[in-house]
């Protein structure tokens, strides 16, 4: 039997198994497996390797360089044979971003000058057809003391996750050098207001998301940390991974050392205390920021930050003013310091929040304010056709807006220059 037979027949021996006994299998197979005979599996066939949760993370990487680069290759030849559609040649120009060396750091060559030195991006896994899919690495995942998950939410195909990456990469920075960020983006999120009024995605989402999650404990070091930040429509998906990961008999839980849920749409009608989606040994956070509309809208249940149980850290202190639904990762803002706490796990730094109501954070004038009437709004029948005015708006926007000239994860000289100004924290 070839090793790309006996491949096969290890993804489907484990595909059934419970999570966290499948990705052991796996890892333990790759272990036993010779150098050489792994290597080959990661040009025959990629796709499996590429997605294969508990196999060495460099032969991970390389399976999915392997499928951009022939991605990149049969999109090129459509572009230049004069029979490419927009989106393919839109989607060109990601795969191609996405194969751009990025800067891993300094050295020192023969002569004793010190030297830049560039790398490829370590993606876990990546899809490009249809949405697209990816799960991308910064730093070394099995050295890295804290590991932090960011879940992104609404608008976030393969063509617009690449501002995810530069979020990941201030993140890493605040939480510390020995930090290993991961963008997951292993799921087809939402990708307008009207398809974010359905808990269908963030449900399809679970089982990737938690066999992701037992994937990385059985790479990571020992001593490692794990914290996962679901943020807008990516906190519905990681708090319905909670939700399971309280009842331990439920498939598709996750139970990481930290949890995290910043501008949260809710996650189920049910939910009404903090214990509901605390699996055991999980630390739960949550964020949310006046005037944050999708918060208020209460779409999918209560929002968690008004949980009387929660632990609700502050967003608002010092010059930076965090308002709204997009701001959370703001530079320098406390809520961007508190999310650093976190990552690297000093909890007693983090600073928490005075409990407001959405009435207090939205009041207008005296005894008005608009929180309200905008949620009784969510559960009528005309929050469709609202939601099918934001997205033609927000449309419109995109198009009047251009393209940018530089990639947003800055894929071209990925330096981690960092903030304006220094991160809090120990210099780890």
């Amino acid at each position: 039997m070839t090793e790309a037979e006996q491949l096969d027949l290890l993804i489907r021996h484990t595909r059934d198994l419970p999570h966290q006994k499948a990705v052991q299998e796996v890892r333990d197979y790759f272990r036993a497996l010779p150098a050489a005979s792994a290597r080959a599996l990661a040009e025959n066939p990629p796709e499996q390797l590429s997605a294969l949760d508990g196999a060495s993370l460099q032969l991970r990487y390389d399976a999915s360089r392997v499928i951009l680069l022939a991605a990149q290759r049969r999109l090129r030849d459509a572009v230049e044979g004069g029979e490419s559609t927009p989106e393919q040649r839109k989607r060109l120009d990601t795969v191609s971003e996405m194969l751009w060396p990025v800067r891993k750091g300094l050295d020192v060559d023969a002569a004793g000058n010190r030297i830049e030195v560039f790398g490829s991006r370590q993606y876990l896994s990546v899809d490009v057809e249809g949405q697209g899919r990816m799960i991308e690495v910064l730093g070394d995942l099995e050295t890295a003391r804290d590991v932090v998950v960011l879940i992104p939410g609404l608008g976030n195909d393969l063509d617009g996750v690449r501002a995810q990456m530069d979020r990941a990469l201030q993140l890493k920075n605040q939480v510390g050098p020995k930090a290993a960020v991961v963008v997951w983006k292993d799921y087809d999120a939402p990708l307008t207001l009207e398809d974010a009024m359905s808990k269908e995605p963030a449900r399809a989402a679970l089982p990737r998301l938690s066999r992701f999650e037992a994937g990385v404990e059985v790479v990571k070091a020992p001593y490692a940390e794990t914290t996962i930040i679901g943020n807008s429509y990516g906190s519905l998906v990681l708090g319905q991974a909670l939700m399971e990961g309280v009842d331990g008999r439920l498939p598709d839980g996750v139970n990481p050392d930290r949890a995290v849920l910043v501008g949260c749409p809710g996650i189920d009608p049910t939910v009404t205390s903090g214990a509901q989606i605390t699996p055991p040994g999980t630390k739960l956070y949550v964020a949310r920021a006046k005037g944050d509309y999708i918060s208020y809208l209460q779409e999918h249940g209560p929002d968690p930050a008004d949980l009387a149980d929660v632990f609700r850290f502050e967003t608002e202190r010092g010059d930076v003013h965090v308002r709204g639904h997009m701001s959370y990762f703001e530079l320098n803002s406390e809520s961007f310091r508190n999310l650093g706490r976190i990552g690297r796990g000093e909890l007693g730094a983090v600073t928490a929040a005075v409990r407001t109501t959405a009435k207090q954070e939205s009041r207008v004038l005296p005894g008005i304010s608009w929180s309200e009437p905008l949620r009784r709004v969510a559960q009528t029948p005309v929050a469709v056709p609202l939601a099918k005015v934001f997205d033609g708006v927000m449309a419109l926007k995109k198009i009047s807006s251009g393209p940018k000239d530089k990639p947003l994860d800055g894929a071209r000289d990925r330096t981690g220059g960092g903030p304006a100004r220094q991160p809090e924290g120990p210099a780890r």
